[in-house]
């Protein structure tokens, strides 16, 4: 039977899902310097040097699924054309130019972002005091094609056709491969989900929910699991719904909700009580999920 690993082209390191430096709220204006603390003035997360939004998260999660279905080269390379990557993200559409240009500039973001997030040990206990400062991609090798769309600069229709073969190899970074390395850190995504979506806070409360690890099986209903997220201002922020006033927090969150209840019918419930609430199917049942033995039942 098929694994989601077999079949999936996305996958998260499971911190990055909680990593509060992804802009997916819209009508924001992304900006270049994210910044999560608690309410005593401890940092939680930061992102530096590039907007990090749904474009990129997408990009990486597909770069990451790439470098794990091709076998986890040692040093982090996954060999693609920008015709590949953009045809992954958006299939075939009209707007060839413009999501060519939006994959392009996500590549050259996830390169010049310097990300801070908590480290973990094996068993994924947070230590106190440890963090790292790390560049998402460590380095890209590319082309003249690429490189006038990065310019924005005009691209012919031929020019644009010589990308089909143009060969990117795109590095991910040593920290980022160290934890890919252990399975239990791996979170598979089930990419068409991913891409129905969009760009809005649907995904990322999504991409939160995913790979967290507060879901257990539940004991009278033994092919779903659930989990309560505590939803403390930490958590808004890292979400994106670091409104003024609470209660406009939790209108985003909401329409996160209804987004992925009409995408993902995983998803049984999502509602507040006493926190975020949530009941999915298990992996495996019924549907495609992360590390499941079977796709169906």
């Amino acid at each position: 039977m098929l694994r989601r690993q077999e079949f999936s082209d996305s996958l998260i390191e499971r911190s990055l899902g909680r990593f509060g430096g992804w802009q997916m709220v819209t009508g924001r204006e992304p900006r270049n310097e994210i910044e999560i603390r608690t309410a005593t003035g401890a940092l939680v997360s930061r992102a530096r040097g590039a907007p990090l939004g749904a474009v990129e998260a997408d990009v990486l999660t597909w770069l990451l699924a790439q470098w794990v279905q091709a076998g986890c080269a040692a040093d982090g390379a996954v060999h693609t054309t920008l015709y590949q990557l953009t045809s992954a993200l958006y299939g075939a559409r009209r707007k060839g130019t413009e999501d060519r240009r939006a994959v392009a500039n996500a590549l050259l973001n996830l390169h010049m972002a310097s990300i801070t997030t908590s480290d973990y040990d094996t068993a994924g206990v947070e230590q106190a005091g440890r963090w790292v400062d790390v560049h998402l991609v460590k380095r890209i090798h590319y082309g003249e094609q690429l490189q006038a769309l990065q310019d924005n600069r005009q691209v012919s229709a031929a020019e644009l056709g010589a990308l089909r073969g143009e060969t990117l190899s795109i590095y991910i970074d040593d920290w980022l491969i160290a934890r890919l390395q252990r399975k239990q850190l791996r979170a598979w995504l089930d990419w068409p989900v991913q891409r129905r979506l969009g760009a809005g806070i649907g995904k990322r409360l999504w991409l939160f929910l995913e790979p967290h690890p507060g879901f257990r099986p539940l004991r009278n209903r033994p092919s779903y699991e659930g989990a309560l997220v505590t939803l403390t201002d930490e958590v808004y922020a890292e979400l994106g719904a670091n409104c003024r006033e609470r209660r406009d927090n939790r209108k985003a969150i909401r329409r996160g909700i209804e987004r992925i209840q009409q995408i993902d019918e995983r998803y049984a419930l999502l509602d507040f009580i006493a926190g975020l609430r949530v009941i999915r199917r298990c992996v495996g049942v019924g549907v495609r999920g992360p590390d499941s033995d079977e796709s169906g039942p």
